[in-house]
């Protein structure tokens, strides 16, 4: 940027005014143009967009793993009763987890994803995502990536694709490759049952192949960007804000799943969502697995959507002490175990504390 400002003020100088504001336009064109191939996920992440993204910090390893143990799958069930409202918003998607979020990510037709935890071995494992989704054409050869008798073919994918990342996703393959196939075998299960129903009729990247090249099209283009982060961090949350302002795009879906139940609502949890720039549509999909709340299927959670606004005015402006209290304010829907947080709350007559802005 500097140096684009220092040839503009020479042009200013030894130019006819008239052609420095054909310069000018001719820059602001070209900005454009590289905003909206950023958003374009048909496209190649411009490298300069890529390197923003690529350098996001790492949070420090958390001092120890919810129930010691490493969530290489989803345990949420019923992710489809977010399929109306994600279908087609589009943009950036930051979620918790493994496979669903490439399921929201398909859905949602997504530009960007962030995949992002605080556990080091699940960032680890979607290397072995990318570095299949890179080498599988269909859905049967990403599944074959996918079993337990086949590591080699795994293992020359990751030093293909991912020649520095290899061995450490290798590594979280082995940990994790059964729980994942038979995850995939549950989830395809309940996505082509026998019978005609309305979660049938529920394209996923692993019963659709139009879903499934969207994901791997994201991975060609280096639009996926594994993150070990922690929402209530000091670095990572920080960093995504910063990338995507200094990009132009801003956060479409937000998807914390279930992780909000095991922390308050922080000064620095409140910094970084306050700080994070959402779209206009954005939302805030969340799960609990509170019974009173309603869940969508037996032993299952209760799922939940939220403005990216609507919760920045939470967080900015109330003492709310985390998500269950503020879940009391939600909106059920005509779907069990589905709600909607719109309630606009009065500001708490002391306004809450927002970490600042580390040095």
């Amino acid at each position: 940027m500097k140096k684009f400002t220092y040839i503009l003020a020479a042009l200013m100088f030894c130019l006819p005014v008239t052609a420095s504001a054909q310069d000018y336009s001719s820059s602001a064109q070209t900005s454009q143009s590289s905003s909206a191939d950023a958003n374009d996920p048909s496209k190649m992440l411009p490298q300069e967009i890529q390197t923003r993204f690529e350098n996001i910090r790492r949070d420090p390893d958390p001092d120890a793993l919810v129930r010691d143990a490493h969530y290489w799958v989803s345990n949420e069930n019923a992710h489809y009763v977010w399929y109306p409202y994600v279908k087609d918003l589009g943009g950036v998607l930051s979620g918790v987890g493994t496979d669903q979020v490439y399921l929201i990510a398909g859905w949602s037709n997504a530009s960007l994803i962030l995949p992002m935890d605080f556990d080091r071995m699940i960032t680890n494992l979607h290397y072995a995502y990318g570095a299949a989704f890179l080498s599988a054409n269909n859905i049967e050869e990403f599944r074959s990536y996918w079993k337990s008798d086949n590591p080699d073919l795994i293992k020359a994918a990751l030093e293909k694709y991912f020649p520095d990342k290899a061995a450490d996703a290798f590594k979280a393959w082995k940990h994790g490759v059964k729980e994942v196939n038979g995850r995939f075998n549950r989830v395809v299960k309940k996505y082509t049952k026998s019978e005609e129903t309305e979660i049938t009729s529920v394209p996923t990247f692993l019963t659709d192949e139009t879903q499934y090249k969207r994901i791997k099209r994201l991975w060609e283009n280096h639009r996926v960007f594994p993150i070990c982060g922690d929402l209530t961090g000091n670095k990572a949350m920080i960093d995504i804000a910063k990338a995507l302002r200094d990009s132009n795009m801003k956060m479409m879906i937000l998807y914390p799943s279930n992780a909000e139940g095991y922390f308050e609502y922080t000064p620095e949890y409140r910094r970084n969502i306050v700080n994070m720039p959402f779209e206009d549509k954005s939302l805030v999909l969340r799960t609990r697995q509170m019974r009173s709340l309603g869940l969508a299927e037996e032993e299952d959670y209760h799922y939940n959507m939220q403005s990216g606004e609507n919760f920045q005015l939470w967080l900015k402006t109330t003492n709310i002490p985390d998500q269950h209290k503020m879940l009391r304010k939600r909106t059920k829907t005509a779907r069990e175990g589905l709600s909607v947080l719109d309630y606009r709350p009065e500001p708490s007559k002391k306004l809450p504390k927002l970490a600042d802005m580390p040095e």
